[in-house]
């Protein structure tokens, strides 16, 4: 392995700024994730009173406060499933969100986060679901969740740094909060 000598360091930093890196040695954003459909936060979460209390059972734990639901059809068949918010954070301190298909009358598996990424991709006919959150310090978590045999089960798991979570949302399509729930272009 060769060793990295000051003098090294100076020519790749050199080349790098002469061989077309932009002025000020900043680097330009990755290309935009193009698996990713659309995403929301709990902002968009509104009250829901045709909710069946019997969902409450789904959540590791529940308040009892007023639930709310972000409708989104995820399956493609013109009917919208819902993302039901619990008022109670979950253990691992993010939102807790039930996936509810009020056509079938079934809860689809609880996802943690504050901000969910619905991406292009399907995996039994619901595409795969990426989660973000802010867990306390410097710290955040990224969860990602694949569909099988008629649920959601978490699937990946990644803690970020402060700069590992600025390089995720590099990658990712501008967040326009006003745009919540649009397509992703």
């Amino acid at each position: 392995m060769m060793r990295e000598t000051p003098l090294r360091l100076a020519v790749a930093v050199f080349a790098g700024l002469v061989l077309g890196v932009p002025s000020g040695g900043q680097i330009d954003a990755p290309p935009a994730d193009p698996l990713m459909r659309t995403f929301f936060s709990v902002r968009s979460a509104r009250p829901d009173n045709t909710l069946p209390a019997v969902l409450r059972g789904q959540f590791e734990k529940d308040d009892g406060t007023p639930l709310k639901s972000v409708p989104i059809d995820l399956d493609g068949d013109g009917k919208e499933e819902k993302f039901v918010l619990c008022g109670a954070p979950s253990a691992a301190g993010g939102y807790q969100w039930l996936v509810f298909d009020p056509a079938r009358g079934v809860g689809r598996g609880v996802v943690i986060g504050t901000i969910i990424f619905i991406g292009r991709e399907s995996d039994g006919g619901y595409p795969g679901l990426e989660t973000y959150w802010k867990q306390g310090g410097d710290m955040s978590v990224v969860f990602r969740y694949t569909y099988a045999r008629g649920r959601y089960g978490r699937s990946g798991t990644r803690a970020l740094t402060l700069w590992e979570t600025s390089e995720y949302f590099r990658a990712k399509p501008p967040l326009d909060l006003d745009r919540e729930l649009a397509e992703i272009k």
